[in-house]
């Protein structure tokens, strides 16, 4: 199976007021093509690599958290911020 790498470019979370990545359920890649979290998961775990691009042009990776309790979520790999990128994004 070959991997593919898409740029998220949006998300979409439970709450408009929404600060966690636990709360993140969809994604927006940069062609355009909305995927749910357990999609993006999915994809993951067979290869496929997701990413956020910053204002500067820093790729941070996505990976999938599996918590103790509650439901698998995603949230970029730790870089040079504590914050978690994906939640800077827009929203649709």
């Amino acid at each position: 199976m070959s991997s593919h790498s898409y740029q998220i470019v949006a998300i979409k979370t439970k709450y408009s007021f929404s600060d966690t990545p636990e709360d993140i359920i969809a994604v927006k890649l940069s062609f355009d093509y909305v995927e749910s979290v357990p999609d993006v998961i999915s994809s993951i775990k067979y290869g496929s690599t997701y990413y956020y691009t910053d204002r500067f042009g820093y790729k941070s990776e996505v990976e999938v958290v599996h918590p103790t309790h509650g439901d698998p979520y995603i949230r970029t790999k730790a870089n040079y911020t504590t914050k978690d990128n994906l939640l800077s994004l827009p929203r649709f």
